[in-house]
């Protein structure tokens, strides 16, 4: 499963990309670093292009965390048996790139700064509403519950706590107890399923002990 989640993940890139309208398309974090593993999402810079999402489980925008004149948008894909997160960056043309960026299509220089750095750098985008919770706590359930498999039980830990998850059960089991709360978005809700079972199968009972 854990291997079919990577191959989904190349799969993915090279359905989406050559699809892209853009003056240069760039893989940035671990995949553009190189420090990937099967657990890795995808976060992608695309520059000078239009919005174009796909069909998507479900996406959280957040214009504060990409560049001012661009945007961001965090969204889920089923690839089949698990879910794929992917953060899109819309990149302003002539903006500097990030460091460590992997360029996929197009064309373009990174630049000396990581992403945070350079993100500070041309600015962000104004903040928008919150987002809705149960969209929220799906987005975050992979992102931390891959901290399990890694064996970071203390930076899932600390995600967990972000989502209000019970503290006096296992990290795992407090992320069982959040996807329990959830309402509605049944489709994603059925993939995060999926996802923490395959950690738990991986990371083994510990993390879920009540």
């Amino acid at each position: 499963m854990v291997a079919a989640l990577a191959s989904g993940r190349a799969r993915w890139l090279a359905e989406t990309v050559p699809a892209l309208q853009a003056e240069g398309v760039w893989l940035v974090g671990s995949l553009g670093s190189g420090r990937d593993d099967e657990w890795s999402d995808v976060d992608i810079v695309v520059v000078g292009g239009e919005r174009v999402l796909g069909e998507t489980l479900l996406t959280l925008e957040m214009p504060d965390n990409g560049p001012v004149d661009g945007g961001y948008v965090g969204a889920m894909y089923d690839v089949g048996p698990l879910p794929l997160w992917v953060d899109w960056y819309w990149w302003p043309s002539g903006a500097p790139l990030p460091r460590e960026s992997r360029l996929l299509a197009g064309a373009g220089t990174a630049g000396s700064l990581d992403l945070s750095e350079t993100l500070e750098l041309v600015g962000r985008g104004l903040p928008g509403p919150a987002p809705d919770p149960d969209v929220f706590a799906l987005a975050m359930l992979p992102l931390a519950a891959k901290h399990v498999a890694r064996g970071d039980l203390a930076k899932a830990a600390a995600m967990a706590s972000m989502l209000n998850a019970p503290s006096d059960v296992g990290v795992g089991a407090g992320l069982s107890v959040v996807l329990s709360r959830v309402e509605g978005h049944q489709a994603a809700s059925d993939a995060v399923r999926r996802y923490l079972d395959v950690v738990r199968a991986v990371a083994g009972p510990g993390p879920w002990k009540c």
